[in-house]
């Protein structure tokens, strides 16, 4: 945990919060932080700043925080992933978090397990806790928006209608993982972008086909054929270090 992210509602108007069970146990066990101690805290949604440890008592620990400023703004990056199995998901909500993306829809596709979709990993309340887990990683205070889409093509015909190849998200850079396509580096320019990564095994030519009529482009990662958790965590390394040469190139 490299920030503590509590909710607005925890707050007290005098900044108090008491917190217990895992993030006080970490406070407690792994940071050593005791009575007299700050520590790095932002509010979800909100600012960051830090907090003062008040009081532990072996259950809760008692914190008054102090917001400094904005936390940073989310990338402007939307993750599209088809269901990975659902151990990987986790871990892939919990980088995808860590990252800043903006939002992250969940979709089927061709090659994913149907049973993936009834996995309680897919729930809500698992999601939003893989989420908070990765952007206290991150030290983030963004929560991405997460949304579970049992069909691929409802998603796309609602998000980017086909005939249109700039969709809904108009300005944005459209790209889907593939293998055997151009670099990701010649269509990336920073700035909004969508990101398809499909499931083990990748998308079918016909999926592949259907994003390209709504504007997206296939990319590359490079010659090597990876698993989803680390296309994804290298694929979104690859966008931040183009947006910034692009912006460094700009400035």
């Amino acid at each position: 945990m490299n920030l503590l992210l509590v909710d607005a509602r925890e707050v007290a108007a005098d900044g108090v919060v008491a917190i217990d069970g895992r993030r006080a146990e970490h406070l407690r066990a792994v940071l050593g932080a005791g009575p007299g101690d700050r520590v790095k805290a932002g509010i979800a949604g909100g600012g960051i700043g830090t907090a003062e440890v008040l009081a532990d008592d072996g259950a809760r620990v008692t914190l008054r925080l102090a917001i400094a400023g904005p936390a940073p703004a989310p990338l402007p990056i939307e993750l599209v992933l088809a269901v990975p199995r659902p151990k990987v998901l986790t871990r892939v909500i919990e980088a995808a978090a860590a990252f800043g993306v903006a939002r992250i829809s969940l979709t089927n596709a061709w090659r994913v397990d149907k049973s993936y979709l009834r996995s309680p990993r897919t729930d809500a309340a698992a999601l939003a806790e893989a989420a908070r887990l990765g952007a206290e990683q991150g030290a983030h205070t963004h929560l991405p928006p997460i949304e579970l889409h049992e069909r691929l093509m409802p998603l796309l015909d609602a998000r980017w209608p086909a005939g249109d190849a700039r969709g809904a998200d108009d300005g944005a850079t459209k790209l889907i993982a593939h293998p055997g396509a151009p670099p990701i580096e010649l269509h990336a320019r920073g700035g909004p972008t969508v990101l398809a990564i499909g499931p083990e095994g990748g998308w079918i030519a016909r999926e592949v086909e259907t994003f390209a009529a709504r504007g997206f482009v296939p990319v590359s990662l490079g010659t090597a054929i990876l698993r989803v958790e680390t296309a994804v965590a290298a694929a979104l390394g690859q966008l931040v270090l183009l947006a910034r040469r692009y912006g460094e190139t700009a400035s």
